[in-house]
């Protein structure tokens, strides 16, 4: 379950804001770290959302998915989804739990995601026990030559490419330090966990969200009232956020002002590390 974000209530207009960036070359890392080809691999979508990942990957051709999150009904909307996947039996598990654990057995999974999922599992505790004992649960169930995917937004990214977290810099910065570990923070995750990054890469561009560059649309977008970044704001902090981007938009400046403070086409939102137990190098 998320420390800040209440998944049930955001499953109805998630899939208006969030795309399975990255996607393609997470299904390409898996291929070539395991050696196995698409047909021939099982997969664990731990914390999956509405199931935009799992969907994606099926449709790039991989043999089965699991399905795990602890938000009933993101896992309603992506047994809706996937039902066809379901029904052929590419789509194996999906199973309602809070991780940590993870309640597969042993060597199940050829691989298993964590796309922008640890973050909520622990709240301004620099230790992330959740964190920890849930990388070490995914270490657990892989099989053997198996890799651990986890996508991120790293502070640097959230505080220096995304238009919107500049508006309010305080605010951003709350945000940072509650939700958003560092990649120092990641590293020692895994080194606590007994896994490697063997393989980091940023995602240009800004196809995590939405409507991104929607200004017509803005303030009344989902995407941006709904999103993680605005559950650190205070009621006020909230309203003036809105007011400011309203104000922009009236004056005829809100699209050069976003062209101005976005830099997600050179720095990227969305990190991938790549991963395996330590005992696998």
């Amino acid at each position: 379950m998320s420390n800040f974000v209440n998944y049930n209530r955001a499953s109805r207009s998630y899939d208006n804001q969030r795309f399975p960036a990255g996607s393609d070359t997470m299904a390409a890392m898996i291929q070539f770290y395991t050696s196995k080809n698409l047909p021939d691999l099982r997969i664990l979508d731990a914390g999956c959302g509405t199931g935009n990942y799992s969907k994606s990957l099926l449709d790039i051709g991989v043999g089965q998915m699991a399905l795990l999150d602890s938000s009933s009904e993101m896992l309603k909307t992506a047994k809706d989804k996937l039902d066809n996947y379901i029904e052929c039996g590419k789509v194996t598990d999906v199973v309602e739990c809070t991780m940590p654990p993870i309640p597969f057995p042993d060597d199940s999974f050829d691989a298993v995601l964590f796309n922008t999922v640890l973050n909520h599992l622990d709240r301004a505790n620099s230790a992330f026990p959740n964190c920890v004992e849930t990388l070490n649960e995914s270490r657990r169930i892989l099989r053997p030559n198996g890799v651990i995917i986890v996508s991120t937004a790293l502070p640097s990214a959230i505080l220096n490419a995304v238009w919107f977290t500049k508006i309010n810099t305080k605010l951003t910065k709350r945000f940072i330090e509650n939700a958003v570990p560092s990649l120092d923070q990641f590293e020692k995750m895994f080194i606590a966990s007994g896994i490697e990054c063997f393989q980091k890469m940023n995602i240009l561009g800004s196809d995590i969200f939405k409507n991104y560059y929607n200004v017509d649309g803005l303030p009344e977008e989902s995407w941006l009232k709904e999103n993680e970044y605005l559950t650190f704001a205070t009621e006020s902090e909230a309203g003036e956020l809105f007011r400011k981007v309203k104000e922009l938009k009236e004056n005829g400046e809100l699209e050069n002002w976003v062209k101005e403070n976005d830099h997600t086409q050179t720095i990227g939102v969305l990190t991938i590390f790549v991963c395996k137990p330590v005992s696998a190098k």
